[in-house]
């Protein structure tokens, strides 16, 4: 089994990984202040709570778009499970053909997401990351990563709206009944998820212009459940483990 471990910017995904099949997963709060002792001994716990022991696992690997913690996790997944993680970025084999102006700048979460719909999705294929930021990446059908899109998460929105406006409140998020709100928080929830919805829907319709031709979609991250039933699109996969899934792929093509 392989730790797969992906460092967000507001949380830290943990699962146990064999053959694709994710056995297990777990959050924990992304917080600066932690030490890698800290971090080891929550993710003992939560190992533990799955009856996993990290010291069996074969290897690990480690997807971040926060420098500052990456050394951080790989000392704790060092301490937790006594080997040395793959850390994704330049040097890693992925087996993506990216077309960007530099390939280099290419984050590690929108590399997982793309070498996971690469394998497991009909081509073209856009892959949706709903968090702190809500990232779509695209692969043509030729297999090339070509490029993507990046856009405020819904949660990124509710705290913009509510530090810059002073008569907007901070909210719970979740889709009120209708989009026509009879009150202030309700028209909050409505513009920040039928919008981001919304905003996917024209996203899509634009992808699949420049593309010449219909996508598959496939949604994954903690905010997917939330946007994706309220899109017009048809057809938009919802695949929790994708990126889970993705970094086992790299370690796959990695491994000695």
């Amino acid at each position: 089994m392989v730790l797969a471990i992906d460092l967000s910017n507001t949380h830290i995904a943990m699962g146990g990984i064999e053959d694709g099949t994710v056995y297990f997963s777990s959050r924990l709060s992304m917080d600066k202040t932690r030490t890698a002792d800290e971090y080891a001994v929550l993710m003992k716990l939560m190992a533990d709570q799955h009856g996993t022991d990290l010291h069996h696992m074969e290897g690990a690997i480690i997807s971040s778009v926060v420098p500052d913690m990456t050394a951080v996790l790989r000392q704790a997944v060092i301490t937790t499970a006594g080997c040395i993680p793959m850390i994704v970025g330049p040097g890693i084999k992925t087996g993506l053909n990216i077309r960007l102006d530099d390939p280099t700048t290419l984050a590690s979460n929108f590399v997982a997401a793309a070498v996971a719909a690469l394998e497991r999705h009909h081509l073209p294929c856009v892959t949706v990351d709903l968090d702190t930021a809500i990232s779509i990446g695209v692969i043509d059908g030729k297999g090339c990563y070509i490029g993507g899109a990046i856009a405020p998460g819904v949660a990124v929105s509710q705290v913009a709206l509510s530090y810059e406006a002073a008569l907007l409140p901070s909210i719970s998020l979740e889709a009120p009944g209708k989009i026509i709100g009879k009150n202030t928080e309700g028209s909050m929830r409505s513009g920040i998820i039928y919008g981001a919805a919304a905003m996917l829907d024209g996203l899509l319709d634009g992808i699949d212009r420049e593309l010449g031709e219909r996508a598959t979609v496939v949604a994954t991250g903690d905010w997917a459940d939330t946007v994706i039933p309220h899109c017009r699109r048809a057809g938009i996969i919802r695949e929790p483990d994708l990126l889970m899934c993705g970094l086992w792929l790299i370690y796959r093509k990695n491994r000695k």
